[in-house]
């Protein structure tokens, strides 16, 4: 008689062996000492063949030289399933979370991170598709050699977030705003989708503003999409949605879930961070909207701040504040 331990062992493998039979081959390419120019150039395609499957882009990896042009500012776009506009555009440090050329180095998280003191930005954003994947990419600022890359992904692959196994027909929207100008008091849409369900996965924002007193904005998130002021409030603060406090009286971090990235307080501020919903996940149905204030007020009558929409005693000075977000949603 096979004894309990063997027993387990059989029924573990077997279930191990089950599981990695429905996962597909994986696939991708990497680039050596590549050129960059200012024009949209392919690093990658794959198209699924086999009836029934799907594919999942599942790492990226940049490095090059500290010459210009820099690393950090080449724009990467994924076209997914033979669409015009792509549905995901990013620059490397931004889509970890860092703003301003912060070198900053080595760092991360299971998700991203930053493993070189010139490039070394990661990430393993899970980036679905149903039939085509096309990555491009190209630097704005000129033309440069020296740009090491690697994308991958694997068919079939399942995407888990916050515990929940999505649809293989889920879909990673990226809301995204570049160098955007906000008045104070201004409320930022992090995310506007007027129906649908899904989850949010993670965002990023960086800021340049005239002190720190955007950092007395809130967070709210509206679902369904209708959903009065002042929906449901997700941080009292913007550091308190970073899960830190006073101003990042601390100083700057980079944790699994949240990091402050950035701080220069030279000429101004500027400021980036990043923060995750896959330990607390943050679902939505029948549309959000998720927004971010530059700075907020208090409502005189109870003492309370971000329950005021109008009006109010405004906290400190918060001045006009150039914005610049990426959040990533899935949508099913």
């Amino acid at each position: 008689m096979a004894s309990t331990t063997t027993t387990t062992l059989v029924i573990v493998l077997s279930f191990l062996a089950a599981a990695s039979s429905d996962v597909g081959m994986p696939f991708g390419t990497g680039l050596s000492s590549w050129k960059l120019t200012t024009q949209e150039l392919e690093v990658f395609n794959h198209t699924i063949v086999s009836p029934g499957s799907y594919g999942v882009m599942s790492h990226f990896w940049i490095t090059g030289h500290n010459d210009f042009p820099s690393v950090d500012e080449v724009v990467f776009r994924y076209y997914l399933d033979g669409e015009e506009d792509a549905s995901i555009e990013f620059t490397p440090s931004v889509a970890c979370g860092v703003g301003f050329d912060d070198d900053k180095a080595p760092w991360g998280t299971a998700w991203f991170g930053k493993g070189s003191a010139s490039g070394g930005w990661f990430h393993n954003f899970k980036i679905p598709f149903q039939k085509s994947v096309r990555v491009t990419a190209f630097h704005p600022m000129g033309a440069g050699d020296g740009f090491y890359i690697v994308v991958r992904g694997v068919e079939n692959l399942p995407v888990v977030i916050g515990g929940v196994t999505l649809p293989p027909t889920a879909r990673l929207h990226q809301s995204r705003l570049v160098n955007h100008t906000f008045q104070p008091l201004d409320y930022v849409p992090l995310v506007d989708l007027k129906e649908g369900n899904g989850m949010i996965f993670m965002s990023t924002l960086t800021v340049q503003s005239g002190n720190l007193n955007f950092l007395e904005g809130c967070v709210h998130a509206y679902t369904p999409y209708d959903t009065p002021f002042p929906g449901m409030l997700i941080a009292t603060g913007t550091e308190d949605y970073y899960n830190s406090g006073w101003y990042f009286s601390a100083g700057q971090f980079h944790m699994p879930t949240t990091g402050f990235t950035h701080l220069n307080t030279t000429n101004g501020v500027t400021w980036s961070a990043y923060r995750f919903h896959d330990m607390d996940p943050l679902p939505f149905h029948n549309g959000i909207r998720f927004v971010w204030r530059n700075g907020d007020a208090v409502d005189p009558t109870t003492g309370h701040k971000c329950f005021v929409q109008t009006g109010g005693s405004v906290v400190g000075n918060p001045t006009e504040s150039v914005v610049t977000f990426y959040t990533w949603v899935y949508v099913f």
